[in-house]
C-alpha cells in the first residue's frame, strides 16, 4: 500500500526505485508496531518507525494536498466517491487499530495521489475542447496545436498532438518561433521548432525532428543567429542527447546547420564578450562552456546551473536562472555564479546549511526547500522575481545580496514568470490548472486571472509591451493587456 503513494515519483526515477521506496516505507510502517511488544530494545525500534512514519504521513499527505489542488480536474466523479469512501471506512477502523480488522490512512491517501498524477500523465495527451470553449475575448488563440480546434463541440476530447513550450518574438515583431513537446497525433504543429506571422496561423511552419521536447531558444544578436535546444534525442549507445540547431536570426525559419552532442542540453545562455555559450544539461553534472563558431566545448565548469527559465542581458553581461533554490545570479565573461540560497544547487546542501546557520544562532528561512519553476528580473531595479511552486510564494529578490525583500503567497504550482516594468506587474503561470495571473507589485494583490489552457509552460511580455503571449496544450495564446477582463474562470470537471 505504501508504494502507491511513491507513485509520484515514477516519471522520474523509474518504476523500481518507486517500489523500493514503497517497500522501505511499508517496513518502516511495520516496524512501528514492536513499539506494542515488552522487549525494549524493539520497543525503542518500534518507536523510531513510529515517528518516522508519522513523518512520511506528513509529506504523503502534503502531496495529496498540492496536487490534490493542481489536479483535481483530471480525477473522475466515481474515483473521487471512491477515494472518500475508502477516507471514511478508514477513519472508522482507526479507533480499533489492535482488534481486528482496520484500513490504514495510507490506502486513501496512495491511492488520492495516484489517481492525480497518473491524470498528469494522460492528460497531457489530450486536448479538451471545453478548455478552449472557455477562452473569453478578446484573449484569443494564435497557433492552435490543433488546426481544427474552431471546430470543437462541448464534452469533446481530442488526442493533444504537439504544443508549445517557450516563445521567442523577433525584433521586427513581425513573427514568433516558440519550441514544442508531445507526439505527433495532428497535422498542426509539425516539428520541434515551429514559426508563426504576429497575427497567428493555423498552420505554423515548423522544422526538426518530432521527437521528446525541444526547449531553449538563445538569442546570438552579433551573429545574427537563433539557436534551438532539442533534448530527449537517442544517442546510439541508448543514453538521451540533444540537437542545437542553428537559424537565422531576422529571417524566415530554416535549419542553417545542427549540432549533435551526447550531453542531453536543454538552455542556456549567451555571452558575447567571450563569444560561449554556457549551456545546462538535464543530467545536471555541470556548466558546459560552447565556443562560438567553432561549437568546440571548454573545460566543463563544475556548477550546476540547471533551471526552468533563463533570463541572460547580453547588454550587461549578467543575469539570472531560475531552478536551483529561488535562483541563481550568473554572470558570464569571466563566467560566475551565485545561488541565492546557501548550497542552492541541491536540497541536501541547503538543508546542511540550514542546521548550520541554526546552530549558529539564526534562523534560516523558509526558501530552504524552495524550488523554483521560473523567473525574471528587471535589470533596472536589480530585482529578482522567482515563483516557489512547491510553497506557493512568488518572491521579489534582491540581486545583487540575494536578500528576499518580499514574498507573497499565490497558490502552489505557479510557474514561469514575465515582469512588466511600466506597469510594476508580475504575470506568472499556473501551470497545471492553465493560466495566467496577473499582480500588482505596489498593491500585492493578483487583479487578474485568464484561463489559456492547460500546462500553461510560459508567458513572455510582447517587445511592445501590448500583450502577453502565453503557451499551453491549446497552442499560443495572446492576451491583450489594455482591454483583457479582470477574472477569467476554468472549466470544471
Amino acid at each position: 500500500m505504501s508504494f502507491l503513494t511513491s507513485f509520484w515519483g515514477r516519471s522520474a526515477e523509474g518504476v523500481f526505485r518507486v517500489l523500493l521506496v514503497g517497500t522501505i516505507c511499508g517496513l518502516f510502517w511495520l516496524g512501528s508496531f514492536w513499539r506494542y511488544v515488552p522487549t525494549y530494545g524493539r520497543r525503542y525500534v518500534g518507536w523510531l518507525c513510529f515517528l518516522t512514519t508519522l513523518g512520511l504521513y506528513g509529506i504523503w499527505g502534503y502531496i495529496a494536498l498540492a496536487f490534490g489542488i493542481l489536479l483535481g480536474w483530471t480525477v473522475s466523479v466515481g474515483v473521487r466517491v471512491a477515494v472518500v469512501a475508502i477516507a471514511m471506512l478508514s477513519l472508522t477502523t482507526s479507533l480499533r487499530l489492535r482488534r481486528g480488522f482496520h484500513i490504514p490512512p495510507v490506502l486513501p491517501l496512495g491511492i488520492w495521489i495516484a489517481a492525480v498524477l497518473s491524470g498528469w500523465l494522460r492528460e497531457e495527451k489530450l486536448l479538451r475542447c471545453d478548455d478552449y470553449l472557455a477562452l473569453k475575448p478578446p484573449v484569443r488563440v494564435l497557433v492552435p496545436s490543433d488546426p481544427n480546434l474552431a471546430s470543437c463541440k462541448p464534452g469533446e476530447i481530442r488526442p493533444t498532438g504537439r504544443y508549445p513550450r517557450t516563445t521567442w518574438e523577433a525584433p521586427d515583431q513581425q513573427r514568433f518561433i516558440f519550441s514544442t513537446q508531445g507526439d505527433s497525433a495532428n497535422e498542426g504543429v509539425t516539428g520541434a521548432f515551429c514559426e508563426s506571422p504576429a497575427e497567428g496561423t493555423d498552420r505554423p511552419h515548423c522544422v526538426g525532428p518530432r521527437l521528446n521536447k525541444s526547449q531553449g531558444l538563445i538569442e546570438i544578436p552579433d551573429r545574427n543567429l537563433l539557436l534551438g535546444c532539442q533534448w530527449g534525442i537517442p544517442n546510439p549507445d541508448g543514453s538521451i542527447g540533444s540537437i542545437i540547431f542553428e537559424f537565422p536570426r531576422n529571417g524566415p525559419l530554416q535549419i542553417l546547420a545542427e549540432h549533435r552532442f551526447e550531453e542531453p542540453f536543454g538552455d542556456g545562455v549567451y555571452e558575447p564578450r567571450n563569444s560561449t555559450v554556457y549551456l545546462s544539461s538535464d543530467r545536471k553534472n555541470g556548466t558546459f562552456p560552447l565556443h562560438l563558431p567553432s561549437f568546440e566545448f571548454g573545460p566543463v565548469i563544475p556548477f550546476d546551473v540547471t533551471g526552468g527559465e533563463f533570463r541572460y542581458s547580453t547588454e550587461l553581461g549578467e543575469g539570472v536562472i531560475c531552478g536551483n533554490g529561488i535562483g541563481t545570479a550568473i554572470r558570464g565573461a569571466p563566467f560566475s555564479a551565485r545561488h541565492f540560497i546557501s548550497g542552492g544547487d541541491s536540497i541536501v546542501k541547503r538543508l546542511s546549511s540550514a542546521v548550520h546557520r541554526l546552530t549558529s544562532g539564526e534562523l534560516p528561512t523558509i526558501e530552504t526547500v524552495a524550488e523554483s519553476w521560473g523567473c525574471d528580473w528587471d535589470p533596472a531595479t536589480r530585482k529578482v522575481y522567482s515563483t516557489v511552486p512547491n510553497l506557493g510564494l512568488l518572491d521579489r529578490i534582491d540581486y545583487d545580496t540575494g536578500q528576499i525583500e518580499k514574498r507573497w503567497f499565490v497558490g502552489p504550482g505557479m510557474r514561469s514568470v514575465s515582469y512588466d516594468r511600466t506597469r510594476k506587474r508580475v504575470y506568472f503561470t499556473d501551470f497545471l490548472r492553465g493560466a495566467v495571473l496577473g499582480l500588482d507589485e505596489e498593491s500585492g494583490q493578483v487583479f487578474a486571472r485568464w484561463f489559456v489552457g492547460r500546462f500553461s509552460r510560459g508567458v513572455s511580455l510582447t517587445r511592445d509591451g501590448t500583450a502577453l503571449l502565453a503557451s499551453s496544450n491549446l497552442g499560443i495564446v495572446r492576451i491583450p493587456l489594455d482591454e483583457t477582463p479582470q477574472e477569467q474562470s476554468s472549466p470544471q470537471p
